[in-house]
C-alpha cells in the first residue's frame, strides 16, 4: 500500500523556512527582471507561502561596507502580477494604529554594517521584521548584491 506524503504546511503555530530546512538562507533575486509577465517562469520564482498568514524576515549583514536594501515582493495567481509587498503590512504598524490601505511605501529592510564578522555578530546586529501577507501566493527577495546579505524567510499561520 502506498503511503501519501503532504506537501502543504496546513495550518502552523510556529514559522516554518520557506527556503526548506531550518537555517536555509532564501536566494535572493538581483533585480526584477525575473518577474516581467514576459519572463519564462515568472510563476514561479521566489517561494510559496502556501496560504500562510505571516511572513517572518531576517536580515544578516555579510559584507564589511553597508548593504543597500532588501525589497520584498509578493505574487498573487488570481492577478497573475508581481508587485511590492508593502511596508504597512508589517505587524508593527497594525499594533494599536491604522490599518488602511493609503499606499504606504514599499517593504524594505535594510541592515546596518556590523563591522564583525557574522560568526561574532550579535544579536542586535540583524534586522527582523513580521509582515501580514494573507493572499499572497509567493514571496520574492530583491537585492543587487547577494554578497552582502543573508535573508531568512519563514511563514506561520498564526
Amino acid at each position: 500500500m502506498a503511503t501519501f506524503k503532504h506537501t502543504s504546511w496546513g495550518r502552523t503555530r510556529g514559522p516554518k523556512n520557506i527556503a526548506g530546512a531550518p537555517g536555509t538562507a532564501v536566494a535572493l533575486e538581483a533585480n526584477t527582471n525575473n518577474m516581467l509577465g514576459s519572463a519564462s517562469g515568472y510563476k514561479t520564482v521566489g517561494y510559496a507561502t502556501e496560504n500562510q498568514r505571516y511572513l517572518h524576515v531576517l536580515v544578516t549583514d555579510l559584507h564589511d561596507t553597508a548593504p543597500a536594501a532588501l525589497t520584498i515582493f509578493g505574487y498573487c495567481h488570481a492577478f497573475e502580477r508581481w508587485f511590492e509587498i508593502s511596508g504597512a503590512q508589517e505587524l508593527s504598524d497594525h499594533v494599536g494604529g491604522d490599518a488602511s490601505n493609503d499606499a504606504p511605501a514599499a517593504a524594505t529592510i535594510t541592515v546596518a554594517d556590523s563591522g564583525r564578522a557574522v560568526a561574532s555578530q550579535v544579536p542586535s546586529d540583524r534586522e527582523y521584521r513580521v509582515y501580514h501577507i494573507e493572499g499572497i501566493d509567493r514571496v520574492a527577495f530583491v537585492h543587487a548584491d547577494s554578497t552582502e546579505v543573508d535573508v531568512f524567510a519563514a511563514c506561520s499561520t498564526f
